[in-house]
């Protein structure tokens, strides 16, 4: 199956807003950080159809990319060999282990990542996605709230925390709720694991941010929080609206992190 999901060019609606139901991206869960809805045009791009898996990081290791500076040039080079917990996710005697998301992931792991499948690949501009690449794959063009449209979360639909306790209690693979994903056939955009995004976190970003491919304020302080997007499997359904934006410092490496890719829009290969 081709694992890239092609999004063209074209304007969308960022963001969300609860003060009035008949304006568009109306969300009575929005945060302040979700506004104000603003229009945003980006440029043709393409999108992992899943966060990159276990599987598929075990190539990045052992291909040497913890130890060639190169692929390092956001940063991080030498500060880890591998993942957090990276003998679990490897060792775990099922295959399934394997495809789940790569989690323990810094932000400069993930952006390192990108870098090597650029080189080792063959890919053009592979990176991670700006934070408004992400929410216009998600949200698509008419305003979802969740990836697949409307109706709420639901065991079907991604994995996620019911009440005080998450339902599964871990990662699942990816593509296991097919329920959840976009019309475009994007999958685990809400839940399992929170999505690096390449964007510098500013919660007013949204009153400043510019109107053609935005990335990001400028990362002008060392250590500032980076994008995180999508809610995840320890975390309630309110985590996983479209809108929805979180952050955490680029070094952070948990369980509930995880990362896609993006390419500019050329002729690729499957994942």
């Amino acid at each position: 199956m081709e694992n890239w999901i092609e999004i063209p060019a074209g304007e969308f609606l960022m963001g969300a807003q609860k003060s009035d139901p008949k304006e568009a991206n109306y969300d009575p869960e929005a945060y302040a950080d979700e506004s104000p809805v603003h229009p945003v045009f980006l440029s043709a791009y393409r999108i992992g159809r899943y966060p990159v898996t276990v599987e598929e990081y075990i190539d990045f290791v052992g291909d040497g990319g913890y130890e060639d500076e190169s692929y390092w040039k956001a940063g991080g080079f030498g500060k880890w060999k591998v993942p957090g917990s990276w003998r679990e996710q490897v060792d775990n005697p099922t295959l399934a282990f394997r495809s789940r998301p790569v989690t323990g992931v810094s932000w400069y792991e993930a952006s390192a990542y990108c870098s090597w499948m650029e080189c080792r690949n063959g890919f053009r501009g592979c990176r991670l996605p700006t934070e408004s690449e992400w929410e216009r794959a998600t949200r698509g063009t008419t305003g979802r709230k969740y990836p697949w449209g409307e109706d709420p979360p639901n065991e079907r639909r991604a994995n996620f925390a019911w009440g005080e306790k998450p339902s599964v209690g871990h990662p699942t693979p990816v593509g296991l709720y097919p329920s959840g994903d976009t019309p475009e056939g994007v999958s685990d955009l809400a839940g399992n694991v929170w999505e690096w995004c390449s964007d510098v976190f500013d919660e007013g970003y949204y009153g400043k941010s510019p109107k053609k491919d935005p990335r990001g304020p400028a990362r002008s302080v060392k250590g500032s929080a980076c994008v995180l997007r999508g809610g995840s499997w320890l975390l309630p359904s309110v985590l996983l609206r479209s809108a929805c934006r979180s952050g955490s410092p680029p070094v952070h490496r948990l369980g509930i992190l995880g990362f896609r890719v993006v390419c500019v829009l050329s002729p690729v290969a499957s994942l």
